[in-house]
């Protein structure tokens, strides 16, 4: 009986956030950022927060297969929103820098996830921040 409550809170709270996330989508505002999948927008956020980073350094941190991010780099310079330079210090190194095109990709995505958490913060009361705060932290969703 616990469960089947648990499950049905469950399904609404996603259900509820799916709404959020067709509201926030609808807008037209994240055209760029829309274009990408999840691997793209992370390999883009990476860049922009270690910039002249290498794909090897971005699969280790992010515990990709460097083939994926090789792939992924690959296409997303491509489409324009990266792009690489030669290492000086070891000319067999590609280094990786955002393009415009890819700053205003990850200007998107950050703009889209303040206005998600905004949403999402607004279905608890303040109160409970501290409590949805421990149960994130234990789960498994989490790697603090």
């Amino acid at each position: 009986m616990k469960n089947e409550r648990l499950e049905k809170y469950l399904s609404l709270f996603i259900h509820e956030l799916a709404n959020i996330n067709q509201n926030i989508f609808s807008s037209g505002e994240y055209s760029d950022f829309l274009s990408l999948c999840n691997n793209d927008i992370s390999i883009i956020s990476s860049i922009n927060e270690n910039p002249k980073e290498t794909a090897k350094q971005i699969s280790v941190r992010m515990n990709m297969p460097k083939t994926t991010v090789v792939t992924a780099v690959s296409r997303l310079v491509k489409r324009g929103y990266i792009r690489r330079i030669q290492n000086v210090n070891d000319a067999r190194e590609q280094l990786l820098l955002l393009t415009d095109l890819g700053e205003k990709a990850n200007h998107e995505h950050k703009q889209y996830e303040k206005c998600f958490l905004n949403e999402l913060m607004n279905l608890f009361q303040e109160e409970d921040f501290d409590l949805l705060e421990d149960i994130l932290k234990r789960s498994k969703i989490t790697k603090w």
